[in-house]
């Protein structure tokens, strides 16, 4: 009976797990698009003082 008894703590562990690591996924992807965009900005606003010689 012991050993039954940790099967369903495995299995919480294995769900928490599961869900932490999705949450990383998540979280990590989410800032690779933010420094993504970031640097879009910064280009698009190099391009547009190269274009503009007026604000130069």
């Amino acid at each position: 009976m012991g050993l039954f008894a940790i099967f369903p703590i495995l299995i919480v562990i294995i769900y928490l797990g599961i869900i932490f690591g999705i949450l990383y996924l998540i979280y990590t992807w989410v800032n690779k698009f933010i420094v993504l965009k970031q640097e879009q900005n910064d280009l698009l606003r190099e391009i547009i003082k190269k274009m503009d010689p007026k604000e130069s």
